[in-house]
């Protein structure tokens, strides 16, 4: 039974087979499919994958202040900057419009 596992989680299955050993290889029944074998792995894109460019306003921030080596402090900031501005707007809407002109109650 240990044996089952060994074989079945080997990295052996995670290594694609060798493109130039297709040659070697004898026996008519399975010529077609190492022909179909090599062909696919000929198609495979070769060299690095071009960046996607981030689409959308949070993936645009994401991209500029987060990600990779311009990582900072920045939208730590912003998000105070925030929390300030949206508990002033409140504060001033239920209490402090109501004191503009009068006298406190």
């Amino acid at each position: 039974m240990s044996a089952i596992f060994r074989r079945a989680y080997s990295t052996k299955t995670l290594i694609p087979p060798n493109v130039a050993a297709a040659t070697r290889l004898s026996g008519s029944a399975k010529d077609g499919q190492i022909t179909q074998l090599v062909d696919f792995y000929k198609k495979l894109p070769k060299g690095t994958v071009q960046a996607v460019k981030p689409s959308g306003p949070f993936a645009r921030y994401k991209a500029r202040y987060i990600d990779g080596d311009n990582a900072s402090v920045t939208p730590l900031l912003h998000l105070i900057f925030g929390v300030f501005v949206v508990g002033y707007t409140i504060d001033y809407h239920f209490h402090l419009k109501h004191h503009k002109n009068g006298v406190h109650h």
